[in-house]
């Protein structure tokens, strides 16, 4: 009778130890889509600025106004000879 009693808190204790490991498993996967999610806003969110900063460098352009600053990081991104592309419309496929 003894022993099986021990046997029970023994089951006991490694299903509590179980459901203890659950739970950090459930947080780890949260942190880890939290995290995702961040990033995605953040990709988002430089993706937008950029955009911005084209639309700004194109009608400054359009109007005959010197390029700023700005111009070296398009260069960077391979952007700046598609602004002067005139094949391209002004309607591209992002939405502002």
């Amino acid at each position: 009778m003894l022993e099986c009693l021990g046997t029970q808190k023994h089951e006991r204790a490694l299903g509590e130890q179980e459901l203890k490991c659950r739970k950090l498993e459930q947080k780890v996967v949260e942190r880890q889509h939290e995290h995702e999610h961040e990033c995605k806003q953040h990709q988002r969110e430089q993706h937008e600025y950029c955009m911005l900063q084209m639309q700004m460098v194109m009608l400054q352009h359009s109007q005959g106004a010197p390029v700023m600053q700005n111009q070296l990081s398009f260069d960077g991104f391979g952007l700046l000879a598609e602004l002067n592309d005139p094949t391209l419309s002004l309607g591209s496929s992002y939405s502002t």
